[in-house]
């Protein structure tokens, strides 16, 4: 029995050895195995950051804006004397007033008065259109004469188309409504072998003429205005602010034939005072007013007149 149980004790003390001996034999085995390398781990490169550019800021372009034209100051002045027609923005003391002026040399020019009837006319007087007298005088240019009483104002019935402003007929060479020369506060325009000049007081009048008109009232005188500021002894009607038409001397040489807009008749005065005036005569205004002047109506034609102020040629 001991030996049995020395027997077995050996068998399994054998049987220990032999399984420590094998896991020895195995742990040798896998020391030998050479490990596996780590993989490499390949990183991607971190990709260098390209700078997003930032876009050049390009400004909205503005709208073209067309440049207004530099504006061009209308001359207050026709001049130096000489010919030609303007329409021009007419500065005075008073205000700034648009006028139409037609400035004519008359060393090379004449001035022509006519009357459309050849002896003085108490009623249904002789009319013609200011183009006809201009023709009738192979004329150039022409403006409307004096007040006169239209057939077309009941007023006028028993004195249609008449006038008693005395006008010197060139045609004739005589005057119309002569009786009335010596009728004071009237004032004359007139051209003889001096030029042309200008009278504020018409019973001044020197002399035989080659032309002369008279009317009411006188403007400018000597350079000076002669109406004052509460238009003394002027109609209602020359009071009105309209267009008013005249006529004025710059010196013996030149003549200036004037219409101003929306004036009054103090305000024309200083109209032709700025335009350097040393003479100025008020003529016909309204529906009669006319200018005429190189084959065209630049005002009118207005009315027919019973007379009128005609230049042609020397």
């Amino acid at each position: 029995m001991i030996l049995a149980k020395v027997f077995a004790a050996i068998i399994i003390l054998l049987s220990g050895l032999f399984t420590a001996a094998k896991s020895a034999t195995q742990i040798s085995k896998l020391s030998q195995v050479s490990p596996s390398p780590a993989p490499t781990i390949v990183l991607s490169p971190t990709p260098t950051t390209t700078p997003t550019p930032i876009p050049t800021s390009v400004p909205t372009p503005k709208p073209i804006v067309t440049p207004k034209p530099t504006a061009i100051p209308v001359p207050a002045l026709i001049g130096p004397p000489g010919t030609g027609l303007s329409t021009v923005t007419v500065s005075t003391s008073i205000g700034s007033f648009k006028a139409t002026v037609l400035s004519i040399d008359m060393t090379t020019s004449k001035m022509i008065t006519d009357i459309a009837n050849d002896d003085n006319c108490p009623t249904n007087c002789a009319v013609l259109s200011l183009v006809n007298f201009v023709s009738r005088n192979s004329g150039y240019a022409g403006v409307n004469g004096t007040y006169f009483c239209p057939a077309t104002y009941p007023e006028c019935a028993s004195k249609s188309n008449s006038f008693d402003f005395p006008v010197f007929n060139s045609r004739l060479h005589k005057w119309i409504n002569g009786g009335n020369l010596g009728w004071g506060g009237r004032a004359l325009i007139f051209a003889d072998g001096s030029g042309i000049q200008y009278r504020q007081n018409s019973t001044q009048y020197p002399g035989s003429p080659d032309s002369a008109i008279i009317n009411y009232p006188g403007l400018v005188d000597g350079g000076n205005v002669q109406i004052d500021d509460n238009q003394s002894g002027l109609s209602d009607k020359q009071k009105t602010v309209n267009t008013k038409v005249g006529i004025g001397t710059r010196n013996p040489n030149n003549i200036m034939v004037v219409v101003a807009y929306g004036v009054n008749m103090q305000q024309f005065a200083h109209v032709f005072k700025s335009l350097g005036a040393t003479g100025a005569l008020n003529l016909d205004t309204g529906g009669s007013a006319a200018l005429y002047n190189s084959g065209r109506y630049v005002v009118g034609p207005g009315r027919d007149l019973p007379n009128a102020i005609i230049f042609a040629k020397k």
